[in-house]
């Protein structure tokens, strides 16, 4: 079988979303359906639609994926276990689980650390893990130190944002963080990425995969062509 290339190919390292607050049934719907004309790697959405996303995109090529701690991280390490949890038995694909901005923001590490590691711990490698950290929150140094708490927490993945803080993430952000993991973590860039340049340079410095909204993923799918 021929492997798809060009448009087709950087599908297959895109996750698509609809994650803010006001968004309907009607565009769960619209998200599905785009993520499966273009074949996205995965679909994401609010834990309450959760169960919606996976029953249309049964029988599909594409993971149906949600939040915990979305978006700001201040829940309490309880409530992110009970959502995780809860997000596990409902049929999610792929978790992503916000840092503790405020106490990463404070040099509380232990904590942030601590905290990505309970949730490692219930997740067990069922599916594929992520942690947020915010970028478009950080300077530089906070943008290390909440790597390493993912890392050191053993996260497998780094993710740079959740699109909600109004601040795109970089080329720079990616350098920092790749610096920091090195090999021992994967990165996955998210909030305001846009154009193929851009991905480009990302995965240069090791990125594998992206996270957009519906109108930026079907822009660079067919910016990169067939």
């Amino acid at each position: 079988m021929t492997e798809p290339t060009g448009g087709r190919a950087l599908a297959r390292h895109i996750d698509i979303s609809c994650v803010q607050a006001h968004h309907t049934r009607a565009d769960v719907e619209r998200l599905a359906a785009t993520a499966r004309r273009h074949e996205f790697v995965s679909a994401h959405v609010l834990p309450a639609w959760l169960g919606v996303l996976c029953e249309l995109l049964d029988g599909s090529d594409t993971l149906a994926g949600a939040p915990v701690g979305f978006p700001s991280g201040g829940a309490t390490t309880r409530t992110k276990l009970a959502e995780a949890e809860e997000l596990l038995a409902a049929g999610v694909q792929e978790l992503d689980v916000v840092v503790a901005i405020g106490r990463l923001r404070s040099g509380e590490l232990d904590y942030v650390r601590d905290e990505l590691a309970a949730v490692v711990r219930l997740v067990d490698g069922a599916v594929p893990l992520r942690a947020i950290i915010e970028v478009g929150h950080l300077d530089a140094d906070a943008v290390r130190a909440a790597s390493r708490c993912v890392v050191d927490a053993g996260v497998p993945w780094v993710k740079t944002g959740t699109g909600w803080s109004g601040a795109p993430t970089t080329v720079e952000h990616i350098r920092l963080i790749a610096d920091e993991v090195g090999d021992r973590a994967l990165i996955k860039a998210a909030g305001g990425v846009r154009g193929v340049a851009t991905i480009e340079a990302m995965r240069a410095l090791g990125v594998r995969r992206f996270g957009m909204n519906i109108e930026a993923a079907v822009a660079v799918v067919a910016e990169a062509g067939e």
